[in-house]
């Protein structure tokens, strides 16, 4: 809070003294400047919500929401967001609730800003052409390649997840060539099976692509093309938001170039209707 309260100092000298009060109670409650809405403010100090945008341009900003913004970010770099989890216990619930956004919200953009489209595209094109579709996931990444797996099924015909339940890799692999596509999800260090599984892949020829985080790969055998998505979290508790977004913008893609993809996204939510009203 130290810059905060540095600015504060900057402008006492243009402070009126109801605007000084203001200061004081900005400085002494940061949780609630940096998450409270202006009436809600106005409400709790008893002041018109206008005397706070008022304020906020008196420190230099264009409005509230640039304070508060100041304010949000000051606060939150008290605790270390990169890997908070619910068994900090010693941090108010409000508080943490509000790290994990901002969090999110921080692994959404730096995931978007780096964002390889032409790979995006290029894979889009290839699960919406191939002959066959493999979606392959394992232990954390498997719900994501389930889901994945089942929107791609509503689409088109073709589609087969991998390791199915109780099944095997090489079940769902073995007779793919290269005019049929793999979609592979793997996070962190890949595995003894992930790596078996992409270095099969490139040895039968049958072209993939390699759904991870941005964390430096380690071994990875293949010429699999890569999207990456920022996890942004230490602990077990990893976060998938930005995963599971552009795992959705890469199904919407592929929805817009499969050639009767919406008839049969329709089709098959008719087909969902009728069954749940036997």
């Amino acid at each position: 809070m130290s810059n905060l309260q540095r600015l504060v100092e900057q402008k006492a000298a243009e402070l009126s003294p109801s605007e000084e009060r203001l200061a004081r109670h900005l400085l002494e409650h940061p949780e609630l400047w940096g998450f409270e809405s202006t009436s809600e403010l106005a409400k709790r100090l008893g002041i018109h919500r206008s005397t706070i945008v008022r304020f906020a341009k008196r420190l230099g900003f264009g409005g509230f929401p640039a304070l508060q913004r100041k304010v949000r970010s000051a606060y939150l770099k008290i605790y270390d967001t990169s890997s908070l989890t619910l068994t900090h216990s010693d941090i108010p619930r409000d508080t943490l609730i509000h790290a994990v956004y901002e969090r999110e919200l921080r692994n959404l953009q730096q995931t978007y800003n780096s964002l390889d489209l032409k790979t995006l595209e290029a894979t889009a094109r290839s699960l919406a052409a191939a002959n066959r579709v493999v979606v392959f996931g394992r232990r954390f990444s498997y719900p994501i390649a389930l889901s994945i797996g089942m929107a791609l099924w509503s689409m088109r015909d073709g589609v087969r997840l991998a390791p199915e339940p109780g099944g095997t890799a090489v079940q769902a692999l073995f007779d793919l060539g290269p005019d049929d596509y793999a979609l592979v999800i793997s996070l962190r260090r890949h595995s003894p099976e992930v790596q078996r599984v992409l270095k099969y892949l490139t040895q039968v020829g049958v072209p993939h692509t390699l759904l991870t985080d941005t964390s430096p790969s380690n071994n990875l055998p293949s010429q699999a093309r890569l999207i990456r998505a920022h996890v942004g979290s230490a602990s077990i508790l990893e976060s998938y938001t930005a995963l599971s977004s552009i795992s959705h913008v890469l199904l919407v893609l592929v929805g817009h170039l499969l050639p009767g993809g919406t008839e049969r996204l329709a089709k098959v939510e008719q087909a969902w209707r009728v069954f749940n009203e036997l």
